[in-house]
């Protein structure tokens, strides 16, 4: 692959240490929150921010553009959307993902790589719970495959490309959702090059469909655990409870697709982020979720997903008490 005509697509990014991540590909990254010092949460979730920019540490000049279309970067309302603007501005960094309220839906980021031009649009899913709108001024779209795809039909004679950013998926899942499978191939059957999936905080399959690529969801590419992280807030700004989730394996492994943007030509790379670093690691047998090995029109498919779900919950509830022991209420009572 020629450098010059390749972009590197990375997983959920939250850049709350400063560390240099080896990489001369020009990149493209779901900032999956806001970055701001202080600020008013929004009410009723978990909310995520840094409150230094490191992401010029971490990837220099290699930032091709950043999508912000996602469920956490409304989470301190105008003020943390508006730092953070500011702040990828002054890395002369360009964002998508983001509509003033009065202007129409998926309004796309047109970016020339040489003589090549790449539209990017992003969309967010209701399953996500997204925050949509922020004081009646800036917005995200959400995702309606129909109205979606109306937009690339006007959009694909400007552009030599079209990259599509997704919000979606079940979190903690290496399966992609069945609905999300229909409608990532039905983006690529109506003239979409490029599906990139963000959310699961897992790495789904990766698969060439119809002479266009879908990346279901590339896992967290930077995400620290959260231990006693203040939850909830109140209308008041006060938190209501504290949240913890420690990162699991399957939540420090993430793709990395790196597609010649002429050729449609690509690459997954494998990385993990460990000792507050990304390293570079290669495929195993194991890496079994990286290719789509079962169909969701198999009647078996819900089946293997559940029971999936089941062992990463029971995997996550033991490795829990070993870092927490703590005995449950239930058995207290009988105790």
């Amino acid at each position: 692959m020629d450098k010059n005509k390749v972009l590197l697509f990375l997983g959920d990014v939250v850049p709350y240490k400063p560390f240099k991540f080896q990489n001369d590909l020009k990149t493209v990254i779901n900032l999956e929150c806001p970055i701001i010092k202080d600020g008013f949460p929004e009410e009723g979730k978990i909310n995520l921010k840094v409150k230094e920019n490191f992401l010029g540490d971490i990837f220099g000049n290699k930032l091709f553009c950043v999508n912000i279309g996602n469920n956490h970067i409304l989470d301190y309302g105008l003020e943390g959307l508006s730092s953070t603007i500011n702040e990828l501005e002054g890395l002369k960094t360009q964002h998508f993902g983001l509509s003033r309220s009065n202007e129409g839906k998926y309004n796309p980021l047109i970016l020339k790589l040489g003589d090549m031009r790449i539209a990017f649009i992003s969309a967010v899913c209701s399953s996500t719970s997204p925050l949509l709108e922020v004081d009646d001024t800036f917005r995200i779209s959400e995702l309606d495959t129909d109205a979606l795809i109306q937009k690339i039909t006007q959009i694909r004679p400007l552009t030599e490309r079209i990259v599509v950013y997704i919000h979606w998926g079940r979190e903690e899942s290496s399966y992609p959702e069945p609905q999300d499978i229909i409608t990532a191939r039905r983006l690529i059957d109506n003239g979409v090059d490029i599906v990139i999936g963000s959310h699961a905080h897992a790495p789904q399959p990766v698969e060439g469909y119809n002479k266009g690529i879908i990346a279901y969801n590339l896992g967290n590419f930077i995400m620290p655990a959260l231990r006693n992280a203040p939850a909830y807030f109140s209308g008041n700004g006060e938190a209501q409870s504290t949240y913890n989730k420690n990162t699991m394996p399957w939540n420090r492994i993430s793709w990395g697709v790196a597609i010649d943007m002429h050729t449609l030509d690509y690459k997954v790379i494998k990385y993990v982020f460990l000792f507050n670093r990304v390293i570079r690691l290669p495929f195993t047998p194991f890496d079994r979720y990286l290719n789509m090995n079962s169909s969701p029109l198999n009647e078996t498919y819900d089946y293997q997903v559940n029971r999936h779900l089941r062992r990463r919950a029971l995997y996550r509830r033991i490795r829990d008490f070993i870092y927490r022991p703590h005995v449950p209420e239930k058995l207290k009572r009988i105790l």
